[in-house]
């Protein structure tokens, strides 16, 4: 069993069952709910990424992130993306102005990847036609890929995928996620009787981009010397612990979607 090979096991799972039915709950709302809860875990992303990147970080910096990241998703779930993205690039700025007496960061570069990846998804729940089925459709991917991941290769194990990024990944786990995920890409878009073929390509990719965010941040925290984000979460350790996956796949998701049509215009 996975409790056997992973301590916090539980916990996770404990984690989980709170977490994703009150998920569901505010994406199914929609609305302020769904952006407000996003803004607040971008404020909380934001804040994660500043500590680890810049722990000599003034009072100002965490400001400016936190300011940056929440305003972004307000905007683009409430306003438009062309407002969030003045935002967003104001708020880089600033923290670039910041730095310019302490000398470069990549905390410039955390920040404007948060605010990207979480206005993304809120401007993505905020469609007119299909914000929801899209979200749900793009959850449905990456919870599923990130939990088969995670099952199979703490229970079989095998060659590790990049242990320089993370000795806990395995190719097996991989494997895995990407069929995982591809299933109930396919599975959803059926459900909303979308074209298969075209989502059962846009799911993998989507899946590997899961995969490749999580594989990203955990080559962040290895750099920065730290084993995990915060402690927000009990089982997974910080905001950026849990949601790492989710944040490259919604960029891929949103590209992809304007190259590879995937029939919304047919199902609404």
């Amino acid at each position: 069993m996975p409790a056997r090979r992973d301590p916090v096991f539980r916990r996770r799972l404990i984690s989980a069952l709170i977490l994703g039915p009150l998920a569901v709950l505010l994406l199914w709302l929609g609305g302020i709910f769904f952006t407000g809860w996003v803004a607040a875990f971008a404020a909380a992303m934001a804040w994660e990424w500043i500590r680890m990147s810049d722990p000599e970080a003034p009072p100002v910096a965490y400001a400016i992130a936190c300011a940056t990241a929440s305003g972004a998703v307000l905007l683009a779930g409430q306003a438009g993306l062309q407002d969030a993205v003045i935002w967003g690039a104001l708020g880089t700025l600033a923290i670039g102005i910041e730095r310019i007496r302490r000398g470069w960061s990549i905390e410039v570069i955390g920040v404007l990847y948060i605010a990207l990846s979480s206005g993304l998804l809120a401007a993505m729940r905020a469609h007119p036609d299909h914000g929801l089925a899209g979200v749900v459709l793009l959850f449905a991917i990456v919870w599923s890929a990130d939990s088969l991941a995670y099952l199979v290769g703490t229970w079989l194990g095998g060659p590790k995928l990049i242990p320089q990024a993370s000795p806990n990944k395995t190719w097996s786990g991989f494997l895995a996620g990407l069929i995982a995920g591809t299933g109930a890409g396919v599975a959803v878009g059926l459900v909303f009787s979308l074209d298969w073929r075209a989502v059962a390509v846009f799911a993998a990719i989507v899946a590997i981009a899961s995969v490749l965010g999580d594989l990203a941040m955990s080559l962040f925290k290895r750099s920065f010397n730290v084993k995990d984000s915060g402690t927000l979460i009990p089982g997974h350790g910080g905001v950026l612990d849990r949601v790492d996956a989710l944040m490259l796949a919604v960029i891929a998701a949103a590209l992809i979607q304007n190259i590879l049509p995937l029939g919304w215009g047919e199902a609404v």
